[in-house]
């Protein structure tokens, strides 16, 4: 077979090293297709390049395990391949074995002088080709086991020695705060009595043996009880905490380990006569005289019950942001997948035209794919991270998109009405944070309702004038969205502070007091006012104005969008997925573009210096490898050139702003991405 592979030996070689990929650069094609067939038939991943310049870039991009490298090769020579490989810092690892029927000596040690780790006589013999690449991939592997065991190692010794040092500075300060209670106790025998009583703690004085000699005022206030059934008694047979045996044993324990000389400190949980639930933050401090004996316990009941509320709340945030990046995550992921859907179908539907037997099936297709759009865009809204994108909308249009999932969120027992102003109402805003804001006030009017009631949402038009009653507001034409509910009502101390983040009239694990602030933040967002009106009994009624916006001027948003517009411009798609690049670079050559593609970021900048001239729009997708969008434009300027850009991103608003994709003043585009929306956005850009 001439150089090709020697077939005698086939069936008798075992298997690959796991699932190990190899990259194979030869410009031979009948020796790839060979070499290819061979390796790929004992489950090796195969990835071919047929010269050495193409050769480093996709060893580079795509890491194989192992390159088989052709030496006699145009442009670059595998030597000079090998050498390039060597001397970048992410290939430089990779083992590189060379194919060549060269077999003098002074070729292979030019060939090792390059990095080359083995060879491969031509013609190959395909027992020889498996055990060397099998040997290869090994030694690969253990070295890779082995700095990975080596990184873990010195990880664990230097997380050790941080715990340690971590440890010697807590015991130094425990230490040292022990030694100053110790002075301050012997300090203020002096004057204890004097602001005994006057301390907002909670505080007594006992005996060694546990019999309580003085309670103060606010113990005595707190716990409802008259002295004379506390003092001379035993601590732990208090008519407080009779009703808690395991309480009582914990406090006889604390009681025995004061009098031993030791600070006992811990928390308790306490659930009082009238059946309030409690945490305290307790301790019971020993007194010592001269000669070191404990003839004092001064118990101290701080009264902890809001901070551990409020740390459940924190942890409760927390949760709600995991939760929110996760959202974020799978709607990266899913708005990758749905550009690739929306765009091919929105493609093969114009190609296959409206009289076509296969239309409607690409129609459902789409239909599907725009409801996961939506749900995408949820995940966003649930996780307040969508990039906020305010235009023209219709008020009456948003409360009918969403009517059908606020029956399914408030339950069969509440009754739902919508009263709709018969006029347009048309504001800027962003319809997803609106949608967002109609769930959150729909969700608390549920929680106020508990045995069933009425929600009802209203629009309306509102003429504002300089004497106008409610929240304040600049005099002009106003759209109002009500949200009403016949449920419990409010006390006005309530009502002042329903938008403050974590306040909540709710127990302990059954909301965040989240919901509101959320809604407020969202109303000012969109520069608008909420105002709130409600009475014990007598339910609850939110207001919130939007400013109207010229219904002749500013309707661009609502108008029907023209036919897709091409043009014959060269544009640079730089898109790290695949499939994504694909669509873009196939929707903008369909209508007549020039596309240059890069696969990433570091590629888009090398792509640019090639075609600089030529190139008259930047598409960069924010997040990609070795560079992301912003480093690309930036790049870009600074060589001088000053050519538009437009952003494309399907990740959660806070990674794009990290990143700098959603920059005030440059052209963005949020995936998923339909041709005609792409097409007439690279047509506004190049404008």
């Amino acid at each position: 077979m001439g150089e090709g592979m020697d077939t005698k030996m086939k069936g008798t070689a075992k298997g690959s090293e796991g699932e190990s990929s190899v990259l194979i650069i030869d410009d031979d094609a009948n020796n790839l297709a060979i070499m290819t067939e061979f390796l790929e038939e004992f489950n090796y991943t195969i990835l071919a390049a047929e010269d050495g310049e193409s050769g480093v870039q996709r060893a580079q991009y795509a890491q194989p395990d192992l390159i088989l490298l052709d030496i006699m090769m145009p442009g670059i020579d595998g030597y000079e391949t090998c050498r390039r490989l060597k001397a970048s810092e992410s290939t430089k690892e990779i083992p590189v074995i060379c194919m060549t029927a060269l077999a003098e000596t002074e070729h292979k040690l030019r060939g090792f002088d390059a990095g080359v780790v083995d060879y491969i006589t031509k013609p190959f013999q395909r027992e020889e080709v498996l055990a060397r690449v099998g040997v290869h991939l090994r030694l690969r592997k253990l070295a890779k086991e082995l700095k990975a065991s080596r990184d873990s190692l010195e990880e664990r010794v230097d997380e050790r020695t941080l715990q340690l040092e971590e440890a010697n500075r807590e015991l130094r300060k425990e230490i040292a705060e022990h030694r100053q209670t110790e002075v301050a106790l012997r300090e203020s025998e002096r004057r204890f009595h004097a602001i005994f009583d006057h301390s907002f703690q909670l505080m007594g004085l006992m005996t060694p043996a546990g019999t309580l000699l003085e309670s103060n005022r606010t113990s005595l206030e707190f716990c409802g009880l008259e002295e004379s059934a506390l003092i001379n008694k035993l601590f732990w047979e208090s008519p407080w905490w009779t009703h808690n045996a395991e309480l009582k044993s914990r406090l006889r324990e604390a009681v025995a380990r004061a009098a031993a000389g030791e600070l006992a400190r811990f928390e308790i949980t306490h659930r009082a006569g009238d059946d309030s639930l409690h945490y305290f933050d307790f301790s019971i401090k020993p007194v010592r005289d001269e000669q070191g004996t404990v003839v004092l316990l001064i118990p101290e009941g701080r009264d902890i019950t809001d901070r551990k509320k409020l740390g459940e709340q924190l942890r409760q945030s927390q949760k709600m942001e995991a939760l929110g990046n996760l959202a974020g995550g799978i709607a990266h992921d899913f708005n990758n997948i749905l550009t690739v859907i929306i765009g091919f179908g929105n493609i093969l539907g114009m190609q296959l035209g409206e009289g076509h037997a296969l239309t409607p099936y690409v129609q459902d297709i789409l239909s599907a794919s725009e409801r996961a759009a939506a749900l995408t865009k949820n995940l966003l809204s649930f996780s307040r991270k969508q990039v906020i994108e305010p235009g023209p909308e219709r008020l009456n249009d948003i409360v009918r998109k969403i009517d059908k999932f606020l029956l399914r969120i408030i339950g069969a027992d509440i009754e739902f009405k919508t009263v709709l102003a018969p006029q347009d109402l048309v504001v800027n805003v962003d319809s997803g944070q609106i949608e967002q804001l109609i769930v959150n006030l729909a969700a608390n009017a549920r929680d106020a309702m508990p045995e069933g009631g009425v929600l009802l949402i209203e629009t309306e038009r509102l003429e504002v004038s300089a004497t106008f009653p409610g929240p304040v507001l600049e005099p002009g034409q106003y759209a109002v969205l009500s949200v009403s509910d016949t449920g419990t009502g409010m006390e006005e101390a309530v009502r002042q502070k329903i938008f403050e983040p974590f306040f909540t009239t709710k127990e302990v694990g059954k909301g965040t007091g989240l919901g509101l602030s959320m809604a407020y933040g969202i109303v000012k967002q969109h520069n608008g006012e909420i105002s709130v009106q409600s009475e014990p009994g007598r339910g609850t009624t939110f207001k919130i104005y939007f400013k109207l916006i010229d219904a002749q001027g500013d309707r661009k948003g609502l108008a029907v969008s023209p036919a897709p517009v091409g043009g014959t411009e060269t544009i640079l798609v730089a898109e790290d997925d695949q499939d994504v690049r694909k669509f873009l670079a196939h929707t903008l050559r369909a209508f007549g573009y020039t596309v240059v593609e890069a696969v990433d970021g570091e590629d888009a900048l090398a792509q640019f210096g090639r075609h600089k001239d030529q190139i008259k729009l930047l598409i960069l997708d924010v997040v990609m490898p070795k560079a992301n969008g912003k480093e690309v434009y930036q790049g870009i300027r600074r060589s001088g050139a000053t050519v538009p850009v437009l952003f494309a991103s399907g990740y959660a608003a806070d990674i794009v702003n990290e990143k700098g994709g959603a920059e005030k003043g440059v052209d963005y585009i949020s995936k998923p991405v339909t041709p005609h929306e792409l097409l007439a956005k690279v047509r506004a850009a190049l404008a």
